[in-house]
């Protein structure tokens, strides 16, 4: 599977009516235009309501009579449609841009686009609605899965959109009832997810998207995922969440992933010019954390549309790549030289992972896989993340942060844990407001007292005052632990406990969890004590590594400049940048080094 660059695409004149209202001559300017800017990858969106317009015809008092005028074929879908998608198809091949085709196309831009015969329905448990998604993916794949343009089939646009889901059993059964069909039609190309908004523990899950596609999917938009839209476009904060989202989803799914919808939101979200410095920073920090590519939304503005969604959702008009006018933008510039690198690039190898993120039931596992992800890239650590029910990956250094609830872990993992301690490992534990079963042993620390307060403390390491905060008070004794750290009222605050051949490192506070509702969190060095409690050396917190073994002991090294500085980094001996100036790392820009 290839590194993908390109954009999301609804023709230029018409969004998502094209279909209804086809101008092939206006779609092929518009995709002339993107393969012009050596784009190769478009999602494109055969709207269901138009490919399968299913309509209850209904006889006396009510009787089923059917659901269209005339059945034009087994599937239900409208020929003259299937024809527009063939020419369309056809167009793109000669432009050269292979396409993900997002099947059920039933949410889009904030409408749902389902059959009229299937609105009243929900759409993931009704066996009617059922019955005519499957038709429905059946007819498409099977029309189209030998055009040399379809590279790959993705279930469809956000399809946890579509409907009301009640639980995880629905959730998983019907993607597994979608990618089945998809398959049983085409058991050759990549069944894509194409959902947003996937969880660790839920509903949708990451895992069960796993289970299903062949490649995972986030749509990073700050403005719409949790936590995110907090600071600034362009603050570390914001610049981590795409590269931390879509790692997370490649890691507890055990399946590749890819940033598939991206953007700003437009041009009263930030600038053109920060979006452009936005869209580079995530070009080169998902090609280092292992993103299989990037997708643009979308092509094209939409300011002059007078059709829904558009005629009522103002967010959704000035998002494209050019301007109503043709112009570009400069976020063009920045996908056209980032595609004109991956032509000269190595092919980058699996990043070094330098510690297990381990996270647990009853926590928000997103915010504080985050906020471990933003202080351990200021710290210099490279995170794979880990499901707490899972096998535990072989690392010397494991994160559980911010523990939560009375459930984190089952007892085989508990133990399995503790076991890699003894033998060696590192375990750091930060605490909200989880309860352990022989937490004296692991820890060290005998509880004294506990109790609901709104703690406001600080913690100083080595003369860096950091300020905290909690709602559970533990009030500890050592009994075998050693206390680094102190809190402003004498409690224990951090602290270490050998434990077998390995330790137990121990912070008395939800140091992540707690920076979620923080803005500018991140310009307080919190990350100092990673630093301390791992052995870190110095480095600016602004600059994320991420170092790559390649064959005969030649590694490659990508750093990430999450600042509006010009920072650098020493060569080492030998070492040649294939990209950037390690003396001289643009804002928002990166530097690829090749060492021997």
């Amino acid at each position: 599977m290839k590194d993908m660059i390109g954009c999301n695409y609804w023709a230029s004149h018409a969004g998502p009516e094209m279909w209804a209202d086809w101008n092939e001559e206006v779609v092929r300017k518009d995709l002339g235009k993107l393969a012009e800017q050596s784009l190769d990858t478009l999602r494109v969106f055969p709207n269901w309501r138009d490919f399968q317009p299913l309509t209850p015809h209904r006889g006396q008092k009510g009787s089923k009579l059917g659901y269209i005028e005339k059945k034009q074929n087994s599937y239900y879908l409208d020929e003259m449609m299937l024809t527009r998608f063939g020419i369309f198809l056809d167009l793109c091949h000669a432009q050269g841009l292979r396409c993900i085709v997002g099947l059920l196309t039933g949410w889009m831009s904030g409408r749902l686009f389902a059959p009229t015969a299937l609105l009243d329905k929900n759409l993931f448990t009704d066996p009617t609605a059922l019955l005519f998604q499957q038709r429905f993916v059946t007819g498409m794949v099977t029309r189209f899965k030998d055009h040399p343009a379809v590279y790959a089939w993705d279930l469809g646009n956000e399809c946890n959109c579509l409907s009301e889901c009640a639980d995880r059993d629905t959730a998983a059964n019907w993607t597994s009832l979608i990618a089945n069909a998809i398959r049983a039609a085409d058991p050759t190309k990549p069944v894509v997810s194409g959902m947003h908004g996937l969880t660790a523990d839920g509903i949708w899950t990451i895992a069960d998207q796993g289970e299903a596609c062949d490649l995972l999917t986030t749509h990073p938009y700050p403005r719409w995922c949790a936590h995110t839209y907090h600071d600034a476009t362009l603050s570390l904060r914001t610049t981590m969440h795409a590269t931390c989202e879509t790692k997370l989803y490649a890691d507890l799914s055990g399946k590749p992933c890819m940033m598939e919808e991206i953007g700003t939101m437009g041009p009263m979200i930030c600038s053109d010019e920060a979006a452009a410095d936005f869209i580079r920073l995530n070009l080169f920090s998902g090609w280092a954390n292992g993103s299989r590519g990037l997708l643009w939304w979308c092509a094209n503005e939409q300011t002059d549309l007078r059709t829904s969604p558009f005629f009522e959702n103002m967010i959704e008009r000035e998002l494209g790549l050019f301007y109503a006018d043709g112009r570009e933008k400069p976020v063009v510039e920045e996908l056209r030289r980032f595609s004109a690198f991956l032509k000269t690039a190595p092919s980058l190898p699996k990043a070094k992972e330098d510690a297990v993120c381990i996270l647990t039931k009853d926590q928000d596992q997103w915010g504080a896989a985050y906020m471990t992800w933003c202080l351990a890239k200021q710290a210099g650590l490279t995170l794979r993340f880990c499901w707490c029910e899972d096998e535990l990956p072989e690392s010397d250094l494991y994160l559980m942060p911010s523990v939560s609830g009375l459930n984190s872990l089952p007892l085989d993992r508990y133990e399995q844990l503790q076991e890699k301690v003894r033998n060696g490992a590192t375990l750091y534990i930060s605490n909200d407001d989880g309860i352990f079963s022989g937490f004296e042993a692991l820890c060290g620390l005998k509880c004294l007292d506990s109790g609901l307060y709104d703690d406001r403390r600080t913690v100083t390491v080595d003369g860096v005052t950091l300020p905290f905060t909690r709602k559970d008070r533990f009030v500890f004794a050592p009994t075998t632990a050693q206390v680094l750290y102190r809190d402003s009222e004498g409690d224990v605050a951090v602290s270490v406990n050998a434990l077998g051949k390995g330790d137990v490192c121990y912070v008395n506070f939800p140091l992540e969890t707690m920076l979620l509702p923080m803005h500018e969190a991140f310009d307080t060095p919190y990350y100092t004590l990673y630093r301390k409690l791992f052995g870190l050396g110095e480095k600016d917190p602004h600059l994320a590594l991420t170092v790559h073994p390649a064959e005969h002991g030649e590694e490659y090294r990508v750093y990430v400049n999450h600042s509006k500085e010009v920072l650098s980094v020493p060569l080492p001996e030998g070492a040649t940048a294939i990209y950037g100036d390690p003396k001289a790392i643009g804002p928002y820009d990166a530097c690829v080094v090749s060492c021997p």
